[in-house]
């Protein structure tokens, strides 16, 4: 056993961890679509607003073994640049785009219990949201090709771009198609 297996270890420890993260901000963000009082919202809310407890140790443990298995074994290549680049989206994507409308659902979120308002029912299937947590559950896959399959440059920074235009496209256009419109959940 050498540290080289052990950070490897830790870097795929790191990789299940984000992924069950992903799937289970997918899964909580659907079941606030589906939800059909605010009981249901607050409790599925816990459940997203408990994710960073997850994500973050996740991204701070692929990060770390990631940087000692490119210094010491994988060398510096442009699919390590862009796993850190993707990594670095992922974040954005989430602070920038979904945090925001989280933060929006909890401050629009009544204290009392009943059916849930219309104004709070358009946050909640905001395709804006879905778009968020889909590309960054794409990025993550397009990295793992990255590390997996470890292409030149442009191979490399291929599987990125077609990750954010097919995460995005694809959660958009369900949006779009399922209400109308993008821009009346906005």
């Amino acid at each position: 056993m050498s540290a080289y297996s052990i950070a490897l270890f830790l870097h795929l420890v790191g990789v299940l961890a984000l992924f069950a993260g992903i799937a289970l901000e997918q899964t909580g963000l659907r079941q606030l679509r589906n939800a059909r009082s605010l009981a249901q919202v607050r409790e599925w809310m816990t459940l997203l607003r408990g994710l960073r407890r997850i994500d973050a140790p996740a991204a701070l443990t692929i990060l770390v073994s990631g940087g000692y298995l490119a210094e010491h074994g994988a060398g510096h290549h442009a699919w390590i640049a862009a796993g850190i680049v993707g990594m670095v989206l992922m974040a954005v994507l989430g602070i920038a785009v979904g945090r925001p409308r989280l933060l929006a659902i909890a401050a629009a979120l009544p204290a009392t219990d009943g059916p849930i308002p219309p104004s709070l029912r358009g946050r909640l299937e905001n395709p804006v949201l879905r778009a968020s947590a889909v590309t960054r559950a794409a990025i993550a896959l397009a990295v793992v090709f990255d590390m997996a399959v470890k292409p030149e440059t442009v191979g490399a920074v291929i599987a990125l771009v077609a990750a954010l235009v097919i995460g995005a496209a694809t959660s958009l256009a369900r949006g779009v198609g399922a209400r109308g419109t993008l821009a009346a959940n906005e």
